[in-house]
């Protein structure tokens, strides 16, 4: 576990360093007013979902109310609803100690079998049970990363109680959920200790355009917001917050143009892409030129990721093939502003090398695409679980694009996984997006800031300048 631990410690806070910010001390009180993106249906963490942007707004919200028993902090692993673990030689039997004092939503006590039967039910394939004032694991299969997939969201700690209701631990517990929004109150006695803010009140299923304006016009004090929009919410004097890079921007080829056959003309067409530029015209500086597919600070191998070398066309002989050789049809999401800010800038740059690049961004059925512009979440775990998730959803024709790496795989078969990806050039990096919050004038926060480094909010230490609205 030590070789994972020491990966993460890289896991730094993109604006820990900054001072406190706003009023010169926290103050207690207020209702804070947030939005995101999608409808969560249920605030749920291990509610099943198809939508992966759900699936983020549900995480983002539901980690108010609901802790896990390890979390993902700036210097790696913490220990969160528990205190310690350890595992059998094989790594299939684990046993971690709960955390003893604390009270749930209800004014009950969490108690180990609470916690076994809230893991039963996010991972129906483990054997869980509760032992004195701990829980035992049983995976079957050797596991030796289970702390650190249990930081994950879905497998956050949620009491069934009453008709249905959904118990935490965590600094907020749900007060009302409507269709479109979410409210919380401050958890009193929570065993960290009681957040600042009175309550938070999410409107969810917000377009992003509607958030921002909400933000600009005071009606919001923290919203999601694109790289694309970043630089005009700084001119008017707010703040943008950013986790770590989580997210990935790559071109995937379609199967008519990734044979090998085509390795040479699709090698040419990537050397085209300008990533300083994009990152720094098209997405403001809120991005980074991505030469893999893992960002850097979770690998800590990206700078070693050799770009594909090999025989590759010249300018003359891209000018020499017929003209539907040289015209490159680049699919986008029609929802997504960014992806398409993107795509433009790859026309632009293809264009000078003599490609013909165009947008195709169809909300109906459509030509055939010769490539995908596609954005994938890189989720904050052990790079060979990321990289895993991640080359599961990089796929050709219902086929991964590449191997993904064994589970639990040494760091050198992970870097060699991620370059034999790379290699053929049919998935091509572009940069990793993180994700940004507008952070409104009456919002004070610590040097934590707002946004985690591993993404998500971090709310319970926040207040409202002025106290209560």
């Amino acid at each position: 576990m030590k070789r994972f631990i020491s990966l993460c410690l890289a896991l730094a806070s993109a604006a820990g360093a900054g001072a406190v910010v706003g009023a010169v001390r926290p103050q207690y009180g207020g209702t804070l007013r947030a939005e995101v993106d999608a409808a969560i249906g249920t605030p749920d963490p291990s509610s099943p979902s198809s939508d992966p942007a759900q699936d983020a707004a549900r995480a983002r919200i539901a980690t108010l109310a609901f802790e896990s028993l390890t979390a993902i902090e700036p210097d790696g692993l913490h220990p969160l609803l528990a205190t310690a673990w350890q595992a059998d030689p094989r790594a299939s039997r684990w046993r971690f100690q709960v955390r003893s004092g604390v009270v749930l939503h209800d004014g009950t006590r969490l108690e180990p079998w609470q916690v076994a039967a809230s893991l039963r039910a996010s991972e129906p394939a483990w054997k869980v049970a509760a032992e004195d004032e701990a829980i035992v694991i049983e995976t079957g299969e050797p596991l030796p990363d289970l702390p650190w997939v249990l930081a994950d969201a879905r497998h956050a700690i949620v009491v069934r109680g009453a008709g249905g209701a959904l118990i935490g631990s965590g600094p907020f517990r749900i007060d009302r959920v409507d269709l479109s929004r979410v409210s919380f109150k401050a958890h009193e006695p929570y065993w960290r200790a009681r957040a600042f803010v009175d309550a938070i009140q999410i409107d969810t299923g917000r377009r992003p355009e509607a958030q921002l304006a909400d933000l600009e016009a005071g009606r919001a004090d923290i919203v999601g917001v694109r790289a694309i929009d970043a630089r005009r919410l700084t001119r008017r004097g707010l703040r943008v917050e950013a986790s770590r890079p989580l997210e990935l921007v790559a071109l995937v080829f379609e199967p008519h143009r990734a044979d090998d056959s085509a390795l040479a003309w699709r090698r040419a067409f990537a050397a085209t892409l300008n990533r300083d530029a994009m990152c720094s015209v098209v997405l403001q500086g809120e991005a980074s030129p991505a030469s893999s597919v893992l960002p850097g600070w979770l690998s800590g191998y990206a700078r070693a990721i050799a770009s594909a070398d090999g025989p590759r066309l010249s300018a003359s002989a891209i000018g020499a093939l017929p003209i539907d050789q040289r015209t490159v049809v680049v699919r986008v999401d029609p929802a997504d502003l960014v992806a398409q800010a993107i795509a433009e800038r790859l026309a632009v740059d293809a264009r000078e090398a003599g490609f013909t690049v165009k947008v195709q961004a169809p909300v109906g059925l459509a030509p055939r695409p010769d490539a995908r512009l596609v954005r994938i979440a890189a989720p904050a775990t052990t790079p060979d679980r990321a990289l895993a998730q991640m080359a599961a959803r990089l796929v050709v024709r219902g086929a991964p694009a590449a191997a993904a790496p064994p589970a639990s795989a040494a760091l050198e078969a992970t870097y060699r996984a991620e370059q034999a990806l790379l290699d053929r050039v049919v998935v091509v990096p572009i940069v990793h997006l993180p994700q940004l919050f507008g952070i409104g004038e009456r919002v004070g926060a610590p040097s934590t800031a707002v946004a985690r480094p591993a993404g998500g909010w971090s709310l319970a230490d926040v207040w409202l300048q002025g106290g209560r609205p």
